[in-house]
């Protein structure tokens, strides 16, 4: 049976599997995550932000996210670097709502920073919930490395820092970090 499609539809139909071949090929380094996410069972965690500590070693992160397989690997120097080292494991969910990876990042043995990488769809959920736990957010002054704007919470034991916008890459995530600061200061 041939089908004799208009032009419009043909050429439409070329420009989105262009489009879509173009957002994978961007996203070849987002695949993996996304591939774990849908293949394996992984743990679910409460971030209980309020609760984390610069004071905390990699015993006390591990109690504080029980129930997961930490992985951990010396970290790089460089300009970027969170740490000196970092502990990381793939999530199923976070608070509730979906989640992809967790990873903490440690200086000279102690937490400094946390991160909750999110799946797009639920952007919207966790600015939700960060308003209602911590007040309205004020802008970060800076952006992500997406291009993005970012805003930040204040908390008694850090900050916590979240894109402002839901980006139109569905494969792109939104980071949820939580940086420590020492009691005091």
């Amino acid at each position: 049976m041939s089908m004799n499609l208009p032009t419009w539809l043909k050429a439409t139909g070329i420009v989105v599997i262009a489009l879509l071949t173009v957002s994978v090929v961007a996203n070849s380094h987002r695949l993996d995550v996304y591939g774990t996410y849908i293949r394996q069972k992984s743990p679910e965690i409460a971030t209980r932000l309020i609760d984390l500590s610069v004071e905390m070693d990699e015993a006390a992160v591990r109690k504080h996210f029980e129930g997961t397989q930490l992985s951990c690997v010396a970290e790089g120097p460089g300009a970027g670097s969170l740490g000196d080292r970092v502990c990381y494991t793939p999530l199923d969910k976070a608070d509730g709502d979906a989640a992809l990876m967790l990873a903490a990042f440690f200086r000279q043995g102690r937490l400094s920073s946390a991160i909750v990488h999110v799946p797009w769809w639920v952007h919207k959920t966790w600015m939700q919930r960060l308003t209602e736990q911590f007040g309205p957010p004020r802008p970060a002054g800076r952006v992500s490395r997406f291009g993005g704007p970012i805003l930040r919470w204040s908390m008694s034991n850090g900050y916590v820092e979240f894109n402002r916008d839901r980006g139109i890459d569905v494969l792109e995530w939104n980071s949820l970090v939580w940086t420590g600061k020492r009691q005091g200061t």
